[in-house]
């Protein structure tokens, strides 16, 4: 027992990284908010806030999606492609005649195909995840636009069902809003309490391990990327319903993904696997959301908002990296 009470504490990169970063992450969003507020003309006003929260539902639910891939130790580059591929597609088939409702089933289809091929390559195939999935989004995004559209702008119709998403709010609360916080709900119930999202984490906190516990790590790894499909294709109707339109080019393709990514790591996913919750991606989309909202009110220019971005993510992977090193991660034997 005195061997036990002689332990020497935990340092202070331990105890951080033991910490929910959401939480931290919350308060730093709050604290931007009031410095918004005392900078920034505008900010306050509801009209603002409402906004910026639609705006934050729409990548907060595909990075909701990349969270479940990285989990398990994966990465997904190709939900930016996806969703909004399958957006424009679905604009691009209702412009010619194809009922609203089979469009969307098509895509999802589509969306459901991508996320197979994305598990096959990186789960059977071993192909990196890296790689593999940059060139199905790329693949998506160059294929749509070749094959499926005939031109470069497809308007929303006024009235359909895509455009209800956005459209009105419930006691106050913007629809976009209501429907990322279902899905940020129903993901925390699935890697909080479903076999399958316990394993998924105990998957990204040790492979090995969890492989040979006897852990369905391949159907558990297409699984991640199926969902992570599925939920950008959301995510791809959910931004249109906003915007009335999207974009299928490289220069939309890359700051769609660039958000996605920035909120899952400032939320504290851990790009080694394993470790972060639904909670902190909840806690990064706000964060970004108030930081993309302040950078366009204060006026900067692009290349600036894109510098300042760039910033906060390079700070975000560096802490994650000193907080949980991929030597030591991929050293544990900790039990499922």
């Amino acid at each position: 027992m005195a061997a036990a009470d002689a332990r020497p504490g935990l340092s202070l990169r331990d105890r951080l990284a033991r910490a929910e970063q959401g939480f931290f992450v919350l308060v730093i969003t709050v604290v931007l908010c009031v410095a918004g507020a005392l900078t920034t003309e505008g900010f306050l006003t509801g009209g603002n806030f409402a906004s910026l929260l639609r705006l934050s539902a729409a990548f907060g639910i595909l990075a909701i999606g990349l969270a479940i891939v990285i989990l398990g130790k994966g990465i997904d580059l190709s939900v930016a492609g996806v969703a909004l591929g399958c957006a424009q597609a679905t604009l691009a088939f209702m412009s010619g005649g194809m009922s609203e409702w089979q469009a969307i089933l098509l895509m999802a289809g589509l969306a459901l195909v991508i996320g197979v091929v994305n598990g096959l390559l990186v789960a059977y195939l071993e192909v990196p995840a890296l790689f593999a999935t940059l060139a199905t989004g790329l693949l998506t995004i160059g294929g749509v636009d070749i094959f499926l559209l005939d031109q470069n702008f497809y308007a929303l119709p006024p009235g359909s069902a895509i455009s209800a998403l956005s459209n009105g709010s419930v006691l106050g609360v913007p629809r976009p809003v209501l429907i990322a916080a279902a899905v940020f709900l129903l993901a925390w119930l699935f890697v909080t309490f479903t076999a399958p999202g316990r394993l998924i984490r105990a998957m990204g906190d040790n492979f090995a391990t969890a492989r040979s516990t006897g852990a369905p790590v391949r159907p558990l790894q297409m699984l991640t990327y199926v969902l992570s499909a599925l939920l950008a294709l959301l995510a791809g109707y959910v931004t249109v319903s906003i915007q009335g339109s999207v974009q299928t080019t490289v220069t939309s393709f890359d700051p769609l993904l660039f958000t996605a990514l920035t909120v899952t790591v400032i939320g504290g996913v851990s790009l080694s696997g394993g470790r972060g919750t639904i909670l902190g991606v909840l806690a990064g989309a706000l964060f970004v959301g108030v930081l993309n909202n302040l950078l366009i009110l204060h006026g900067l220019s692009t290349a600036m908002q894109d510098l300042v971005r760039g910033g906060v993510l390079i700070a975000a992977i560096a802490l994650d990296a000193w907080l949980h090193p991929r030597d030591e991660e991929t050293a544990k034997t900790d039990e499922l």
